[in-house]
């Protein structure tokens, strides 16, 4: 049987039916194949065109997301919870741990957990890759697929609170800088292997803006060595009047201090053109938040690294791969990808971005042609 003959077919397969465990292992697959992210979760742009057109019978709680379960559900009339022992094989070297914090939402305090995948042998200094779901995410979720791409790191994935990260109109006024902080301090101590100076990050749409806060607030030039912000574009109250802010108060919506950022790190912005959510060339999204373009935002960090030439121009970019188009400021080692035709999620497009992203992480740079 070639994997997915019928996916997002209707149940016409009975958890009795004989092969019906072969058939979810192959569902299982095929729906990681697909999750191009590895957030755990399927959306319109990664699915094929032909059972596309029924996603939104397939999506039962109407998020505009396809979790495993409904996608097993569809397929094979099975949920994962029934596959105890593949969840137990995938799992087993995920570890979870929490942070207590309390603020103006959580008066009583809270645990908010992270999870870490770390491999059983090998170096000592042991490279660490932070990543960073989006605004719905969950890290459990994101932190298999990307596990699996990076044996050779500890994969540390922290959880939004309320499923997001702080930045402008979410439902969160966590104190986000300071739980990241508070996870450093916490994995010093728990894991002596991991090398938790020159670590590297990748975030996905609010988790990419959560990447941008870090940039701009952690005062440690070499904590943080490689930035991958997916969906790419900083919010204007972090970047305005030609300077980059930050908020004085988590739990205000005022972004009233300058601040001049210190890192040193490499970053690796990504970007498609088609995005619905982000504009690519800037503007509103959701009721208040309102983007810079992803082009300007490169610029602005390459300026801030010391870049004292222009902005190159939309026509001057190279392709670097079909529809992959790079924007380099070579010495100040950041890099704008747009991916012409994509949507917030980079459908397709999204493997080949994913091999840059493995690239940059181990390297610090990507090649000049894939």
């Amino acid at each position: 049987m070639k994997p997915f003959p019928l996916l997002f077919a209707l149940l016409l397969i009975t958890h009795d039916s004989p092969g019906a465990d072969d058939r979810v292992k192959e569902s299982t697959a095929g729906f990681k194949k697909w999750d191009t992210n590895g957030d755990g979760f399927l959306v319109r742009e990664e699915v094929p065109e032909g059972p596309r057109s029924i996603f939104e019978r397939v999506d039962r709680d109407k998020n505009g997301k396809v979790s495993l379960e409904e996608h097993l559900l569809a397929t094979t009339g099975k949920a994962p919870g029934n596959q105890k022992a593949n969840v137990k094989n995938t799992e087993s070297n995920i570890r979870r741990h929490v942070i207590n914090q309390e603020w103006a939402q959580e008066p009583e305090g809270i645990e908010r957990e992270y999870f870490v995948s770390i491999p059983g042998k090998g170096k000592k200094n042991l490279p660490v890759v932070f990543l960073f779901h989006g605004n719905g995410g969950q890290a459990k979720n994101l932190i298999k697929g990307w596990s699996r791409r990076l044996k050779d790191h500890m994969v540390v994935a922290p959880q939004g609170y309320r499923r997001s990260w702080n930045i402008s109109d979410e439902a969160s006024r966590a104190p986000d800088t300071l739980y990241f902080r508070e996870i450093i301090r916490d994995l010093a101590g728990r894991y002596p292997r991991a090398r938790l100076s020159g670590i590297s990050m990748i975030g996905f749409s609010n988790g990419a803006g959560y990447i941008f806060r870090l940039l701009i607030e952690i005062d440690d030039p070499e904590l943080i060595s490689n930035a991958v912000p997916v969906v790419s574009s900083m919010v204007t109250e972090q970047y305005h009047n030609d300077t980059f802010w930050q908020r004085s108060n988590d739990e205000s919506a005022d972004y009233d201090t300058k601040v001049s950022p210190v890192t040193n790190s490499n970053i690796l912005t990504i970007h498609g053109t088609r995005d619905r959510i982000v504009p690519y060339r800037g503007g509103k999204r959701g009721r208040n938040a309102l983007h810079l373009s992803a082009q300007d935002t490169a610029f602005y960090w390459a300026q801030q690294k010391g870049f004292k030439g222009r902005k190159i121009a939309d026509e001057d970019g190279r392709e670097i791969s079909k529809d992959i188009i790079s924007f380099a400021y070579g010495t100040q080692n950041v890099t704008h990808l747009k991916v012409v035709g994509a949507g917030h999620d980079l459908g397709e497009k999204g493997r080949k971005v994913d091999e840059m992203i493995l690239d940059f992480i181990r390297e610090g740079k990507i090649k000049k042609a894939y």
